[in-house]
C-alpha cells in the first residue's frame, strides 16, 4: 500500500455539506484514460451475446464479469452491465485473451489502465476528508482496499422505460461519477428536491454511499439518486460508468435483511446515527445486539 503526497486535484469540498458531494474537476490524463475505457466497453457491447457471456465471471454474489438483466414489472431493467475489481483481473485477462475478437481483451487492458489512473484522485479524495471530519485512519483504509474497488460499466438499451435507474443511495463507501453520454442523472438534495447533477467533460462528483455516512457518524449522508429517461435515451440507450469504492470496515450494511430500494429517498438524511447504525452488522455475519 503506497500512501503519497496529497494531489493538485480541483476539488470542492464545500458542496459536500451543501449539495451532498463534492464536486471534482477531471484531471485531463485521467479523462482521457476515462474516455478510452467508454469507447473500449461501447466495442465490447457490439458482440455478440455468446461471446460476451464468456467473460460472465460473476453474478449478484460473485459481482464480477458480464450481467445482462432482463427484469420485468413496476422495477423493469433493461441493461448490460460489467463489474471489474482489480483482484479479477488476471482473470479477466486469461478470459479475454482467450476469445479470438480482440475487443475483449482490449476493453480489459482499458479498464486496467484506466484503475491504475484513477487511484491519485480518490486518494486525495480520502486524504482531504479525513483531514476535514476527523476520520483517522480513513485514508489508508481506502488506499488498502484497492482489490475491491468496483468499476461498474452500463449500458441501457433503447426503449421506453419509466427509469433507468430507481432512486437508491449505494451500499458501499463512496462513489466516484466517471461518465455519462446523456443527462438524466438526478440527485435527491439535501432539502428533498431531485436536481440534476453537475456532470460534464471537465468535472464530475464523488459521493458518499451508506458506508461513509456509517464511518463518518452521520456527519456525511449516503446521497440518494436515480437515473430518468429522455427522449434521447428512448432512441439511442445510455451508457454510464461508475466506480464504488469500499473500504476497510468491521461493520456493513446489512443487505441480508434490508433492501435500500424499500426505504423512502432520502430517509437517511433526518436519521440520526443511532439508528443509522442498527442497519449495519459486524463484516463477520453476526448481527447487532442492543
Amino acid at each position: 500500500m503506497n500512501i503519497h503526497q496529497p494531489h493538485a486535484i480541483g476539488m470542492d469540498l464545500s458542496s459536500l455539506r451543501k449539495d451532498g458531494f463534492v464536486t471534482v474537476s477531471y484531471p485531463p490524463l485521467l479523462r482521457s484514460r476515462v474516455c478510452e475505457a467508454m469507447q473500449s466497453w461501447k466495442s465490447f457491447c457490439n458482440l455478440s451475446e455468446n461471446e460476451k457471456t464468456k467473460l460472465s465471471g460473476g453474478d449478484r454474489i460473485q459481482d464480477f464479469g458480464y450481467m445482462r438483466r432482463k427484469d420485468s414489472g413496476p422495477r423493469a431493467d433493461n441493461k448490460e452491465l460489467f463489474h471489474v475489481v482489480r483482484k479479477r483481473l488476471p482473470q479477466l485477462h486469461a478470459q479475454a485473451d482467450a476469445m479470438s475478437d480482440r475487443r475483449a481483451a482490449a476493453f480489459i487492458d482499458a479498464v486496467d489502465v484506466l484503475l491504475q489512473e484513477s487511484v491519485p484522485l480518490i486518494q486525495t479524495f480520502a486524504q482531504r476528508i479525513e483531514q476535514e471530519y476527523g476520520l483517522k485512519g480513513f485514508e489508508a483504509e481506502v488506499v488498502g482496499s484497492q482489490d475491491n474497488w468496483t468499476f461498474r460499466y452500463l449500458h441501457y438499451f433503447p426503449g421506453v422505460q419509466p427509469v433507468l435507474a430507481n432512486a437508491h443511495a449505494d451500499r458501499g463507501g463512496f462513489t466516484f461519477h466517471t461518465w455519462e453520454d446523456h443527462d438524466g442523472g438526478e440527485y435527491l438534495s439535501l432539502n428533498g428536491t431531485w436536481m440534476p447533477w453537475p456532470v460534464s467533460d471537465t468535472k464530475t462528483i464523488i459521493f458518499p454511499s451508506m458506508g461513509l455516512q456509517y464511518r463518518s457518524k452521520g456527519e456525511l449522508k449516503a446521497l440518494w439518486h436515480r437515473v430518468v429517461p429522455n427522449e434521447t435515451t428512448a432512441k439511442v440507450g445510455r451508457y454510464s460508468m461508475v466506480i464504488f469504492i469500499d473500504f476497510k470496515m468491521d461493520y456493513r450494511f446489512d443487505d441480508s435483511r434490508y433492501r435500500i430500494q424499500d426505504f423512502q429517498p432520502g430517509f437517511n438524511y433526518q436519521t440520526s446515527a443511532e439508528e443509522f447504525t442498527r442497519l449495519f452488522v459486524p463484516a463477520n455475519g453476526k448481527a447487532q445486539t442492543d
